[in-house]
């Protein structure tokens, strides 16, 4: 197995040490790099490079201002001049391609000027937006192989302190979708409507109506949902519109770039993946490589256990005659996921044995390497350590015990995120699994261990 890095809101580190770092790297099994988004911090000042006033974040490169007008958008300002910094970040990408790496610009859209009122999956203006700025910057960079998209993406969650969050999923059809409704063949007042019953039928379940129906599988599922067709057409509605937004975006780019530019995107981990929108299937033919999130830890956002949880908890409340394991069955009807040994809120906090991994992962991880011609072409992300996305610590067995069942699974490669993360427990387990052990007594590198979201 190999893997690849993630560089994630310190640009600045790897000008300073990438010869360090990529040296330490490559030994460890390290053969491509996941740069962005693409921003200098003037508020990180690092030895020997001369820094240009300033207390804010700035682009790492100037735009090109016909770009933005041959697609009918406004350009975003140019850039604060950082001389120093963009000759060293041109020449760590240079250095990575040099040594046969993998290079991809994380959110290569960063820094879009302004685009339309409508959310990002839907406005015609804001999607021009993000192309332009994406072929800005990959023309910027000849060096790279293309672009990583994380998101946007439809809600997945369902607790009501997410309101304010992008994942909550009942503020999925503001009015400015009803359009692009229109334009895939949907009633938007019937998905309206079929979003709002769906609510309701979730304040209201019993314990046997979801014993009649939880083992029932589809036909189970669509009964205990209420049998409502117009809910299963606005499943379908974010599946449609998210494949269409990114098979958009990889038209946009051919269309205006002059050399092959590889894409790819970062879906939830299988089982939640279709509530987003992401159909693997759909996506597999024109995306290069797909990054299903490997984030399974408890709380924060984004990890398996932690939605797990959060689901339990608010179906429990807003169904006081519900048990724990009643809703933990309405989480198997919805995402197929089922925790080893885990009937409680309580066993939650150690979700995480053997048998998890050997079970859950696995299928996760098959799920997605079922959809390609070439296992290289899945590239999980992963998160563990001290804060995975804020949530609970993943120690090092734990991640050996991911990596090690994911590859027994059929994965030959990931994405670790991200390098300001990385701890020396961390780097040793991935580096015995990818390449040669690091021995921090004969290694001039550390880990930088900053935990930083």
């Amino acid at each position: 197995m190999k893997l690849w890095m993630d560089i994630m809101r310190d640009v600045e580190q790897l000008v300073e040490g990438y010869p360090r770092f990529y040296d330490a790297w490559e030994a460890g099994g390290i053969d491509g790099l996941v740069i962005g988004p693409l921003e200098f911090d003037s508020m990180k000042l690092l030895p020997g490079i001369k820094r240009v006033g300033g207390t804010d974040v700035t682009a790492t490169f100037d735009p090109d201002p016909a770009i933005y007008a041959r697609m009918g958008v406004t350009a975003p300002p140019p850039a604060r001049p950082e001389p120093a910094l963009r000759e060293g970040l041109t020449k760590a990408l240079t250095a990575a391609k040099d040594r046969g790496w993998s290079v991809y610009v994380f959110q290569a859209s960063a820094g879009a000027g302004p685009g339309g009122d409508g959310p990002t999956l839907t406005d015609p203006r804001t999607r021009a937006a993000i192309i332009a700025r994406m072929v800005d910057t990959l023309a910027h960079y000849p060096m790279v192989d293309g672009a990583i998209m994380d998101g946007p993406e439809w809600g997945y969650e369902i607790a009501p302190h997410h309101q304010n969050h992008r994942s909550y999923i009942f503020h999925d059809l503001p009015g400015s979708v009803a359009s692009k409704c229109a334009e895939l063949g949907y009633d938007y007042n019937a998905l309206v409507a079929a979003k709002d019953r769906l609510l309701q039928t979730l304040h209201n379940l019993d314990p046997a109506k979801i014993a009649l129906h939880s083992p029932g599988g589809l036909l189970g599922g669509y009964h205990l949902l209420g049998a409502d067709p117009d809910l299963m057409a606005w499943f379908s509605f974010r599946i449609d519109s998210l494949t269409d937004f990114f098979s958009s975006v990889r038209a946009g780019i051919a269309a205006e770039l002059d050399r092959p530019i590889k894409l790819g995107v970062g879906p939830r981990s299988a089982a939640f993946a279709p509530l987003c929108g992401y159909d693997f299937a759909r996506l597999a033919p024109f995306m290069e490589i797909l990054l299903p999130k490997h984030y399974f830890f408890h709380r924060g956002f984004d990890g398996m256990v932690g939605t797990v949880h959060r689901y339990v908890e608010t179906l429990t409340a807003w169904n006081p005659g519900l048990s724990d394991a009643d809703a933990l069955a309405v989480v198997q009807v919805l995402f197929g996921l089922t925790l080893p040994g885990v009937t409680s809120r309580q066993q939650m906090e150690e979700a995480l044995t053997p048998e998890f991994f050997q079970t859950v992962v696995t299928q996760e991880t098959r799920r997605a390497l079922a959809v390609v011609d070439d296992p290289n072409r899945i590239v999980p992300w992963v998160d563990a350590g001290r804060n995975p996305h804020d949530g609970d610590p993943m120690p090092p067995g734990q991640l050996r015990q991911l990596l090690q069942v994911a590859e027994q699974a059929g994965l030959q490669r990931f994405l670790y995120h991200h390098h300001g993360n990385l701890t020396p427990g961390e780097w040793t387990v991935m580096s015995e699994i990818c390449g040669t052990p690091w021995n921090p007594l004969e290694s001039d590198y550390i880990p930088l261990d900053m935990a930083v979201l």
